[in-house]
């Protein structure tokens, strides 16, 4: 299968997290796929290392927890596939991890990816916003849907700099194809109710 590219927009909220900006994704390979992220911060953030998220929500008023970013619903994870530049961990959970103050969409049936950055010097997005790397995951699946993410990072600029600052968007992942059987069984139901419908006798 031939790989390809996805370019994403996302509508940014003015405090987020650089806009922690998905700019690109890309899906390769002919099963598991791998989904890549590029993502991007911007000037007034800066991302700082600590602890990974341990509760859900993350407290917003805890600066001890790393600067994070979670992509929720990515349905098919291969299990230890997901993958960050050096000084980011990547968890995988049902529910969250998510800040306090936003409220992403989140089924709690398929997994999430958390990365979080726990080691090394504060990411800096002055003068001109910073490319923090290509994070990614493999999924079974490549059919593409819209799903949620947020970000926590500091805000660097402003009477609120030094303070945290979250957000929430949209962005790209899998969803699950429905097993040949289940479809097999839908197109049998659909022909069936058209079989009843037809022979139904007018009312008088």
């Amino acid at each position: 299968m031939k790989p390809y590219t996805l370019i994403l927009l996302s509508a940014l909220a003015p405090t987020a997290w650089g806009n922690l900006t998905p700019t690109g994704t890309t899906i390769t390979g002919t099963g598991p796929y791998t989904w890549s992220y590029n993502l991007q911060l911007s000037n007034d953030q800066d991302v700082t290392s600590g602890f990974a998220p341990a509760v859900n929500p993350v407290p917003h008023a805890n600066l001890t927890f790393a600067g994070f970013f979670t992509i929720y619903d990515f349905a098919g994870y291969i299990g230890g596939s997901c993958s960050g530049p050096a000084g980011w961990t990547c968890t995988a959970q049902n529910v969250g991890f998510t800040p306090d103050d936003v409220t992403p969409i989140d089924n709690p049936g398929i997994v999430n990816l958390t990365w979080a950055y726990t080691t090394g010097a504060t990411l800096l997005g002055q003068p001109i916003g910073l490319n923090l790397g290509t994070f990614s995951a493999q999924s079974t699946f490549n059919l593409v849907s819209t799903v949620s993410y947020t970000g926590r990072g500091i805000k660097n600029i402003g009477s609120q700099a030094g303070t945290i600052a979250d957000n929430v968007g949209n962005t790209q992942g899998p969803i699950a194809v429905p097993e040949p059987v289940t479809l097999a069984f839908t197109g049998l139901g659909l022909m069936l109710l058209g079989l009843v419908r037809t022979r139904r006798k007018p009312t008088v």
